[in-house]
């Protein structure tokens, strides 16, 4: 069975920044439009084998120190098994937890749960990432489905059938770009297409062709990129563009992305690699960039890229005797816009997905 990465994460991670200021309080910073950032959230996996479930880290800008198990600290229980992906919209934070088949909201301040959704009886069950706009909050259910979540009423309201196992999501315009990874037929080559959703019509407006094992679109609003894992032997893991026809052109082999502004932010960490690349990429020209000072991290885990200050962060796996431990806390390094090391911080098990506490 397909391993399931930290990348397959991410990031969203908060790639689909949302316009939430209507949500349930209007007093709050419009969410399309942060300016105030306060720190960053480490979703860990934990290890489902191992019996090692989920846990929340915060990191705290003003502080400088990390915060752990902020879920179980706030709640006397486990935040749950196998997390994939979190969304911060309003004053509320979505996460979906995988094995667990459940989507977890809780407050934004005090970690408390509000509510649990089961997915158990529902179209779209074993949830992998979010991205919110509009007063929605839209979830990759790995059974093939896209969920769409109103923020009103704490409830999934429709599903859309996409194509198998879909990933990490990203917003660009009015669509809803999804990578169908087809990760559970790993045995017969993964997937090789994207469902493009009308979030008017909340409706398949087009399936179409990409590359091997697509597992993450990330958009700055005007350009899309998608990460295609390959088969983790002789097809490389890779960046592709997507011009305004959804056409890809092939930008840079890379293991994790994310994107700000005009800079696509890149790592590659193949596997069994001997050496691991930092690079950002310049949208307009072309251009490639180191894009940390120094040697960066042990085994990557994730990479993201705060909104506001443009703060990198890089989790990593803990080595054990040379090799990634998939059962022993993590930990994050954090850069400034430049790449200069600003802090090293312990996280939880399974780095998986970086998001951010920003207003």
């Amino acid at each position: 069975m397909k391993k399931i990465t930290s990348l397959m994460l991410f990031t969203a991670f908060t790639l689909g920044f949302s316009s939430c200021s209507k949500e349930d309080e209007p007093n709050l910073p419009n969410p399309d439009v942060p300016t105030v950032a306060e720190g960053i959230f480490i979703l860990n996996q934990g290890n489902h084998g191992k019996q090692i479930e989920g846990s929340l880290t915060l990191i705290d800008y003003s502080s400088k120190s990390a915060s752990q198990n902020l879920f179980q600290r706030a709640n006397g229980r486990s935040l749950g098994a196998t997390p994939q992906g979190a969304v911060v919209y309003g004053s509320k934070i979505y996460l979906a937890i995988y094995e667990s088949n459940v989507i977890e909201i809780i407050d934004r301040s005090s970690y408390k749960s509000l509510k649990q959704i089961s997915l158990s009886d529902a179209e779209g069950q074993s949830p992998r990432a979010l991205v919110a706009k509009d007063g929605k909050v839209y979830i990759s259910m790995f059974n093939g489905y896209v969920s769409r979540l109103d923020t009103l009423s704490l409830s999934i309201e429709k599903s859309v059938k996409v194509g198998p196992n879909p990933e990490i999501m990203a917003i660009k315009g009015d669509f809803l770009y999804v990578p169908n990874s087809d990760g559970m037929n790993w045995k017969n080559g993964y997937g090789t297409t994207a469902s493009k959703i009308n979030l008017k019509t909340f409706s398949v407006e087009k399936t179409f062709e990409v590359g091997l094992n697509p597992c993450q679109f990330a958009s700055n609003g005007t350009d899309l990129f998608l990460l295609c894992k390959g088969n983790y032997g002789d097809i490389p893991s890779k960046v592709y563009r997507l011009d305004s026809n959804d056409n890809s052109t092939e930008v840079c082999e890379a293991t994790l992305m994310d994107i700000k502004d005009n800079k696509l932010y890149y790592i590659n960490a193949p596997f069994k690699a001997t050496e691991i690349s930092y690079f950002t990429y310049d949208i307009a020209s072309g251009s490639k960039t180191k894009m940390l000072s120094d040697n960066g991290v042990e085994s990557p885990a994730c990479l993201g890229v705060d909104p506001v200050n443009g703060n990198i962060i890089v989790t990593s796996y803990s080595m054990d005797n040379g090799v990634a431990s998939y059962s022993t806390d993590g930990y994050a390094k954090v850069y400034n816009s430049n790449g200069s090391l600003i802090n090293r911080y312990e996280v939880g098990v399974g780095p998986c997905a970086v998001f951010f506490n920003y207003n």
